[in-house]
């Protein structure tokens, strides 16, 4: 975080991380501005998205997060004017939520009906703490709902929550264009 003076200006070479900014006062969002004040003291632009930055509860269920609520993002929707799409699931289809006798727990996804992009995940139950770096590095990589649908999770594991919550998010269908068929992904041939 630059640190600005009493006229709203960049101090030069200046730059304040953690709690000191009032930003997110978590250990890791500090580890992260840090980082990212290093990069640009060596002229690397960085921008640290805040919105990136998972947060967990250790409470049983636990309970973590990233990016907005659902109402914050109807809000910043009303401004921009677009839709908000919500997609929900729940543990008990789990299997291995099941095989530890902790079903009782939901995901939500909260993300642009346009675009895909996804503006909130909100994850109550069983290693929630650990399921939500999915979708932070999502996040901070720009990453789509619709292009999480294809990431590939093993069978049986608690990610598997997360498949189910990105391949049940409907986005709309761009206006105007005809929709063509799936492009077949790259041919990767591994060598030994």
């Amino acid at each position: 975080m630059e640190v600005l003076d009493k006229n709203n200006k960049a101090v030069p070479n200046l730059y304040c991380i953690g709690d000191a900014n009032g930003k997110y006062m978590l250990a890791h969002a500090a580890s992260a501005q840090g980082i990212s004040a290093v990069e640009n003291m060596c002229g690397r632009e960085n921008i640290l998205n805040h919105l990136s930055i998972p947060a967990a509860c250790f409470t049983h269920p636990e309970v973590s997060f990233v990016g907005l609520t659902q109402e914050q993002a109807e809000e910043r929707a009303k401004k921009e004017g677009f839709k908000v799409g919500v997609v929900k699931t729940s543990f008990k289809a789990n299997s291995k939520a099941l095989a530890e006798l902790e079903g009782d727990g939901m995901a939500k996804a909260i993300y642009r009906k346009d675009t895909g992009e996804i503006l909130g995940v909100w994850i109550m139950g069983l290693h929630a703490a650990d399921l939500i770096h999915e979708a932070s590095n999502a996040v901070a990589m720009n990453q789509t709902i619709q292009e999480l649908k294809f990431n590939v999770h093993a069978h049986p594991t608690l990610s598997e929550v997360l498949d189910e919550l990105f391949k049940h998010a409907d986005v709309d269908k761009p206006k105007g264009k005809p929709q063509g068929q799936a492009v077949a992904p790259k041919k990767v041939v591994a060598k030994s």
